[in-house]
């Protein structure tokens, strides 16, 4: 009996320890700053392990086919950024761009540059603006992959950057300063690269999801309470619809995902106290930084009703929306992308797509319960809208399978059918 009395006893204390950390680190989560960066982790990075974004070519690319330069938005921050050239272009000018003599440092003035003049000289170049996830830099992990492979599409060029606080990106992460910085991105590619928004798509992954979301509404509807204030006051943007936004491993907000959000799929945060909804709620609710993408999105799709914004001057289609998930995503359930969809188009009762309609009716949303699952909605006068949950690829891994692939070829091959 003393023997079990004294397991008994080690089990007690081993349990009143593990609620009393666990106590304290949802007590350290209700200030701003812990919360930040918890949320961003972006001095989580292996930089201080030697990686030098500066040098591209350590992350599998051809020499000078990247061009680092220096981004400022308008609060004075300095954004670091990548251009890759496709590797079409590249190769028709290899020889003379790997005869350039280039600063080991990113270019102030990416105008100034070679890539800025085989990009804005082909008429059919397109541009793929993509906006990564939490943690880490733009070139970690599979992000450089995901460049790479984007790369090989004829003719379509890549920018990205690192957000505020990120690899070499001055200041600290915020929401109103990451929509800041994707807003800033995204006019620059318009407004001082020139590309028309017909031959520019949003592409995000993960919480570069949220950007997107935030950076696609802010274009469509610049007056919208959804973005932060502060936001809508640094850049005046005019009304534009892009060839399309693809959102990979998307959630519908940072409340919602944070009761059920595994910290590298194991460690759960807030799940152990959906039993306690007041409590769930009350640490919920202190969140500082929200990322209401599914609300972004619902406006996004209402805004762009019976808009001109959803035709180019060449009667290509604008604005699709396209949301892809796994099942194995053990980070970011793929409800969360039946959330969104539900946020958009409610709880309908009827299955089916429903075409040439003036409203899109009532929609069964996507069920990944039962395996893969694809819903697309083609109505009249509205964003074509497509959610797709497939069976493999995990959090990370899916935005470089072929189903991303083909949501960007749809996009910019306008092949919706």
């Amino acid at each position: 009996m003393p023997i079990v009395a004294g397991v008994s006893q080690r089990l007690a204390l081993g349990v009143s320890a593990a609620v009393g950390i666990y106590a304290i680190v949802l007590g350290a989560l209700l200030t701003p700053q812990i919360q930040r960066f918890a949320l961003y982790a972006n001095k989580i990075n292996t930089l201080w392990l030697g990686d030098d974004l500066n040098e591209p070519e350590a992350f599998g690319f051809a020499h000078h086919q990247v061009t680092p330069f220096n981004l400022r938005t308008p609060d004075g921050e300095t954004l670091y950024a990548w251009h890759v050239l496709p590797i079409d272009t590249y190769t028709r000018h290899e020889k003379a761009l790997k005869a350039e003599d280039r600063p080991h440092a990113p270019v102030d003035d990416f105008t100034t540059t070679s890539a800025f003049r085989l990009l804005t000289e082909d008429p059919a170049a397109k541009v793929v603006v993509t906006f990564h996830g939490n943690a880490g830099h733009l070139a970690q992990a599979l992000r450089m992959q995901t460049y790479r492979q984007l790369s090989l599409q004829p003719n379509t060029h890549v920018l990205t950057i690192d957000y505020r606080g990120f690899g070499y990106s001055t200041g600290s992460p915020t929401e109103a300063g990451l929509v800041t910085d994707g807003t800033t991105l995204v006019n620059y590619v318009l407004n001082v690269i020139g590309i028309p928004a017909e031959r520019v798509l949003i592409l995000g992954q993960s919480l570069g999801t949220a950007v997107s979301s935030a950076v696609a509404l802010n274009f469509a509807d610049p007056s919208s309470e959804l973005t932060p204030a502060s936001s809508r006051e640094l850049q005046r943007v005019k009304p534009t619809t892009f060839a399309g936004v693809i959102l990979v491993a998307p959630f519908s907000s940072l409340p919602s995902l944070m009761l059920t959000y595994r910290i590298g799929g194991l460690l759960p945060i807030l799940l152990p106290l959906r039993p306690f909804p007041y409590l769930a709620g009350l640490l919920t609710s202190t969140m500082v930084d929200k990322w209401l993408s599914a609300e972004r999105l619902e406006a996004y799709y209402n805004t762009l009703h019976n808009s001109p914004l959803l035709k180019s001057q060449e009667g290509r289609q604008m604005g699709a929306l396209q949301l892809v998930h796994s099942i194995r995503d053990m980070d970011i359930p793929y409800h969360q992308t039946e959330m969104i969809c539900r946020r958009i188009f409610g709880e309908g009762a009827e299955p089916g797509v429903y075409e040439d309609k003036d409203e899109a009716g009532p929609v069964k949303c996507i069920d990944g319960s039962q395996g893969p699952a694809v819903l697309d909605v083609k109505a009249k006068g509205r964003p074509r809208t497509s959610f797709e949950i497939v069976q493999y690829g995990g959090h990370n891994q899916i935005i470089t399978y072929s189903q991303v692939a083909a949501a960007i070829n749809r996009v910019f091959e306008d092949r919706f059918d």
